[in-house]
C-alpha cells in the first residue's frame, strides 16, 4: 500500500464489517437454524429469512458508518451515523435479500439442484451472484447514509467486491469447518469483514484531497475532503473534528472545493488560521501545504498533484482576495431563480419549497461566515414570486440595506445580506 492510504481507515470499516457480519448472524441463525437447501419455502419462512438477512446488512451499514470516524469513541455523532446506516442499509436490504434469493434460486435450479448431483462449482456461482447482489446494496447504502453520490458510487464498487469475495468464500469455509453454527458464524462475519474491508479501500483509493495531523492529540490521524464544503473545528459536527484543543473554536474554519480547486477560510475571528506560516483569511490550498489551528498542524494533500505542474506553495502565493459586494451575475448565466454570492457562485432555489441558508452543513445554501447564525434565514415561495424570512439571526438578516423582522418580497436583483454575508437575488 502506498502512503496515502489510511491504514487506520481501513482497520476500523474492517473490523466494524466483521462485527456487523458477527452480529448479524444471529438473527439469521435463529431463523434458519437446521434449515436445509432442499427444504420447501413456506410464506413465513421466506418473509423470515428475508428480514434477518436484511437486518444483518443494516448492522454491517450502521458499523460501517459509525467506523467512518475512526475512533472507539461512543460519541453522538457516531450514534447518528450508525442509525442512519443501519435504517438506510434495512430498508435496501429487503428488496436486494428477496432478489438475491431469486437469483440464487434460480442458478440452482436451472441446473436440477435437488433433483441431481450437481457440481460444486454451480452452488459456488449462485452464492457468488447472489451475495454480489446483497453487498453491492449494502454498499451503496454506506454511501447514500453519508449523503455523498460519490459515495453511493465508491461504497457500491466496495459493497460488490466483498459481497462477491464473501460469497465465494461462504462454501468453502463450510466445508473446512465441518458445517453448522461456527461454519456460518465464521461466513457471515468474512462477508462483513470484506465489505467493510473494500469499502474502505475503494474510497482511500479514489479519494482527491485529505487533510493529516502532523502535530496535536490526533496526530497520525487523516480527514478525507470529499465534500463540497468541509468544515474545520471542536463541534462533533464537523467533517474534520479537531477535539481535545480549547483553542480551536466550534466551528473553525472551512475548505471549499470549487472546481478543481480547494479553497481554505477562517471562520476564526481572534484566533485565527496560519497556512504555511501566514495568516489568512481566504487562500487556494496545493498539495503539501501546512494549516495551523490553535495547536493542531495538518498536512494537505491532493492525489492528482503529481500528474501536473505543482502550484506554488502558499508562502509563495497571495492570499486570494477577501470577498467583494456581490455583484450580479451575467444575463446570459442566470436561467432560473437563484442568489449570487460575493464570488460570483450562483446558488439556484428550489422552486416548489424553501431554500435554507445558514452555517450549517445541512442547509440547502452553506455560508461559511462567522457572522452568519447556524440556521439564518430561508426562501420561500409567495405571490408567484419569492420571499426572504429571517430566522431570528443573531446578526440580522437585510434586503436592500434594511433589516428585517420576519418576512420581505424579493425583487429581481435585490441585494442581500445574512450577518456580513452579501448576496444579489435573481428571479
Amino acid at each position: 500500500m502506498n502512503d496515502t492510504i489510511d491504514r487506520r481507515e481501513l482497520a476500523f470499516m474492517a473490523i466494524a464489517g466483521l462485527a456487523g457480519g458477527a452480529l448479524g448472524w444471529i438473527p439469521v441463525e435463529l431463523v434458519n437454524h437446521n434449515r436445509t437447501l432442499n427444504e420447501p419455502q413456506t410464506p413465513w419462512m421466506l418473509v423470515s429469512g428475508t428480514l434477518s438477512m436484511a437486518l444483518l446488512l443494516a448492522l454491517l451499514g450502521g458499523l460501517i458508518m459509525a467506523a467512518q470516524g475512526k475512533s472507539l469513541e461512543l460519541t453522538s455523532a457516531a450514534k447518528r451515523r450508525f442509525l442512519r446506516g443501519f435504517l438506510v442499509c434495512f430498508v435496501l436490504g429487503i428488496p436486494s435479500v428477496y432478489y438475491s434469493n431469486v437469483v440464487f434460486s434460480y442458478i440452482l435450479s436451472a441446473v436440477g439442484f435437488g433433483t441431481q448431483p450437481v457440481s460444486i462449482a454451480y452452488l459456488l456461482a449462485a452464492r457468488a451472484a447472489s451475495w454480489t447482489l446483497m453487498g453491492l446494496m449494502a454498499g451503496a447504502g454506506v454511501g447514500l447514509a453519508s449523503f455523498s453520490l460519490r459515495n453511493v458510487i465508491k461504497g457500491g464498487i466496495g459493497g460488490w467486491v466483498g459481497g462477491f469475495v464473501g460469497g465465494i468464500a461462504f462454501d468453502p469455509l463450510n466445508a473446512l469447518t465441518g458445517g453448522g453454527l461456527a461454519s456460518r458464524l465464521i461466513g457471515f462475519s468474512v462477508l462483513g469483514l470484506m465489505i467493510g474491508l473494500l469499502i474502505g479501500l475503494v474510497q482511500e483509493l479514489t479519494k482527491s484531497a485529505w487533510l493529516k495531523v502532523e502535530a496535536g492529540r490526533l496526530r497520525g490521524r487523516s480527514f478525507n475532503i470529499d465534500r463540497a464544503v468541509a468544515t474545520l473545528g471542536r463541534a462533533e459536527e464537523n467533517v474534520v473534528g479537531l477535539f481535545g484543543d480549547p483553542g480551536v473554536q466550534p466551528r473553525h474554519a472551512v475548505i471549499e472545493r470549487r472546481g478543481n480547486s480547494y479553497v481554505l477560510r477562517s471562520l476564526a475571528v481572534q484566533q485565527g488560521v496560519l497556512l504555511n506560516g501566514n495568516r489568512v483569511e481566504t487562500a487556494e490550498l496545493s498539495d503539501g501545504d501546512r494549516i495551523k489551528i490553535s495547536e493542531y498542524d495538518l498536512s494537505f494533500h491532493l492525489r492528482r498533484a503529481g500528474a501536473g505542474v505543482r502550484p506554488a506553495p502558499a508562502a509563495m502565493r497571495q492570499p486570494a482576495a477577501p470577498p467583494s459586494p456581490a455583484a450580479p451575475a451575467r444575463a446570459s448565466q442566470i436561467t432560473s431563480p437563484c442568489l449570487v454570492d460575493s464570488n460570483g457562485g450562483r446558488h439556484e432555489l428550489r422552486p416548489g419549497g424553501q431554500t435554507t441558508l445558514g452555517r450549517a452543513v445541512d442547509n440547502d445554501i452553506v455560508v461559511s461566515d462567522a457572522s452568519v447564525s447556524r440556521h439564518h434565514a430561508t426562501v420561500v415561495p409567495q405571490d408567484g414570486g419569492f420571499a426572504l424570512r429571517d430566522l431570528s439571526s443573531q446578526n440580522g438578516t437585510f434586503v436592500r440595506g434594511q433589516r428585517i423582522k420576519d418576512i420581505r418580497p424579493l425583487a429581481d436583483g435585490d441585494d442581500l445580506r445574512l450577518g456580513d454575508a452579501p448576496f444579489v437575488f435573481h428571479s
